[in-house]
Parts: C-alpha cells; structure tokens; sequence
C-alpha cells in the first residue's frame, strides 16, 4: 500500500492507495502492469482496480489520527472487496 500527501490551496488530504487483481495486492504500478500482462496470457483478462482512500487533515486531525481513521476503514472495506474483484 502508497500513502501520500497531496495538497490543494490549504486543502491537505491523506491518501492511501494500492493495485488489486486476481487475489493480488500490489503497491508498485509497475509491477501493477506486469502482472496485467502476465494475467491476460494465462486468464485472458486483464480487469484490475486501483483502490484509493483519502481523508482530510487539518489542525483537528494530524497525520497520525488521519492515517488511524484510513487504516481503520481500509480494514472494514477489504474483505467486501472480494466480492466486486476478480480472483
């Protein structure tokens, strides 16, 4: 998994992000598109996600509490992404 700060103005946000395929997590976009290509000559697919949580930071919420809150969701939400994913 990426994390990454990206601002905006005064709008700062943190940004969890990774590549998910066929039962797969890849943080690399690199090995991303590998195995896209390696998936579509043994599966003849080439279906993927690239799965993003962001949240906002401020004064109230620092990076760590930020970081906390998306950790928290991204547990909540990866066993209901098998549902929507290919394996």
């Amino acid at each position: 998994m990426n994390r990454v700060v990206i601002e905006r103005g005064l709008d700062r946000q943190l940004v969890l992000y990774w590549y998910q395929t066929h039962g797969r997590v890849i943080a690399s976009e690199y090995w991303g598109k590998i195995y896209t290509v390696v998936d579509a000559l043994r599966y003849n697919r080439t279906d993927a996600a690239m799965i993003r949580v962001m949240t906002p930071l401020n004064d109230q919420s620092p990076e760590q509490a930020a970081e906390a809150r998306a950790v928290q969701f991204v547990q909540a939400l990866f066993p209901q992404l098998s549902q929507y994913l290919p394996e």
